[in-house]
């Protein structure tokens, strides 16, 4: 059995053989900020939170410079909206390996309102967040991160679920569950890329070894899509000390040559006009951040 992918690795070789010879400095931390579960999850109000971009189908999308992946900002959308009316504009997932199709494989709205009904949990808050993730981790700290708990508790979040998408989703998701856990939140992070969350240090982690862009199970699989999220439940209830990982037992339906291909010049994580449109956004970024404002 292959072991999970190193994205650090994999992710400063790849760029080095595209040209950049400055390697990503990931954020990295010795303590790690932990929240004990107080109450029974029948009785807790649980959040979402995520960095797949998620949209509501037929709103109109205006580009804000300000808020936008790799620049960062966050965003609200209404709990109640059923999956059928959400999607991912995001093109930072390994699309040789999967789609975005299935919202609930990497936004589980659908799973957590039948942990409602079931009587898993006592409820959700009325609005799901979204954070653009950003390559400046001081904008993700001082800006970001405390938005998102500002929300939480006017929407009176006792506990938050938190999923990322591409690699540096991974560090800006993980960045806002260390706020949300420093403040009085427990959180549990639902992953692909366990190096990148376990380097920045977090309480709480379910891995699954799947492509980015399904870390709440295969699209279209609901039964494994409802284990993942339990055993996120479990680890909210078991877990006592922070840097707790546990690893899901699920492999990829079709294989784990994916593994070897990801980010490799063989299979570019980026090309043609998904290059294009991230460059130019990169090109943003350095001028928002010569300006101060990132």
């Amino acid at each position: 059995m292959a072991s999970h992918v190193r994205y650090i690795d994999k992710t400063r070789d790849y760029y080095l053989s595209q040209g950049y010879d400055k390697p990503y400095q990931w954020a990295h931390y010795e303590e790690v900020p932990f929240t004990p579960l107080t109450k029974p999850l029948s009785q807790c109000r649980v959040t979402l939170v995520s960095t797949s971009e998620i949209s509501i189908k037929g709103g109109e999308h205006v580009e804000n410079e300000t808020q936008m992946g790799i620049v960062g900002g966050t965003y609200t959308i209404p709990s109640d909206l059923p999956a059928s009316q959400l999607y991912s504009p995001s093109r930072s997932f390994d699309q040789a390996a999967t789609t975005l199709e299935d919202v609930d494989a990497f936004f589980p709205t659908t799973r957590l309102h039948e942990a409602v009904a079931a009587g898993r949990i006592g409820g959700l808050t009325a609005r799901f967040h979204g954070v653009f993730n950003a390559y400046s981790q001081r904008r993700t700290r001082e800006r970001d991160a405390p938005a998102v708990l500002e929300r939480c508790r006017e929407d009176g979040a006792d506990v938050a679920v938190l999923v990322p998408v591409c690699p540096v989703c991974h560090q800006t998701i993980s960045l806002v569950a260390r706020h949300l856990e420093a403040n009085g939140i427990p959180t549990v992070v639902l992953a692909a890329a366990r190096d990148i969350v376990e380097h920045v240090g977090l309480a709480r982690v379910v891995h699954t070894d799947f492509p980015l862009g399904n870390p709440c199970g295969e699209p279209h699989n609901p039964e494994q899509q409802r284990a993942i999220l339990e055993m996120g439940f479990k680890l909210l209830e078991n877990a006592f000390v922070p840097r707790t990982t546990i690893q899901t037992p699920f492999r990829w339906s079709q294989g784990e040559a994916w593994k070897d291909l990801v980010f490799t010049p063989e299979q570019p994580w980026k090309t043609g006009e998904v290059e294009q449109d991230w460059l130019r956004k990169k090109e943003l970024y350095k001028k928002l951040k010569a300006e101060g404002k990132v």
